[in-house]
């Protein structure tokens, strides 16, 4: 059973790629916080997964979120 998410039409999604974009940082030190920091926020989905492949697929979150958390926890580190 696949889960779909409704997705406001003014709500951005943001993947690894975005993130280390935004921040001039390696998409490497994304993905490590992704999965190390318990504060980072959970994505909303997996997409790009062919089911059977074992591919991991393309992990996307919310940008609000993600924004939050640069506020709040990525701006404190670098001070």
């Amino acid at each position: 059973m696949v889960t779909m998410f409704r997705v406001d039409d003014g709500e951005q999604l943001v993947g690894i790629g975005d993130i280390a974009f935004q921040l001039k940082i390696t998409r490497q030190a994304v993905d490590y916080w992704t999965r190390k920091d318990s504060r980072f926020p959970a994505p909303l989905q997996v997409i790009n997964a062919p089911t059977g492949s074992g591919a991991k697929g393309t992990r996307v979150w919310r940008k609000r979120e993600v924004d939050a958390w640069i506020v709040e926890h990525y701006r404190r580190r670098k001070q």
